[in-house]
């Protein structure tokens, strides 16, 4: 192996450099999120999150993040995400469009 995406290294594979390491000033983390239909009521919205992040928080899913290299917990509350995930959209968008892939 000879690099890893994420901002440190692996547990797993602790001698792997990471790609900013190398001189590469690139992070890639898998994150994921859940998404309601616009309009929920907010009680159920907040029921979901709470349980959610009570379930992220759990040793077991601990345990399978580490087993996947995931080493971070990469938790956002729902205002976070969205945030996030526009941010990567427009930075993504754009390097789709220098590499002259867009349709």
């Amino acid at each position: 192996m000879l690099v890893t995406w994420g901002a440190q290294r692996t547990k797993r594979w602790p001698t792997v450099p990471t790609l900013k390491e190398v001189g590469y000033n690139i992070v890639s983390v898998s994150p994921y999120g859940i998404a309601d239909p616009k309009g929920m009521d907010a009680k159920v919205v907040r029921v979901l999150h709470d349980a959610f992040k009570k379930g992220m928080e759990e040793p077991a899913f601990q345990k399978i993040l580490e087993r996947l290299d995931q080493q971070e917990n990469f938790y956002m509350n729902s205002e976070d995400y969205a945030r996030y995930a526009k941010k990567t959209f427009d930075e993504e968008r754009l390097y789709v469009e220098r590499m002259g892939l867009k349709q």
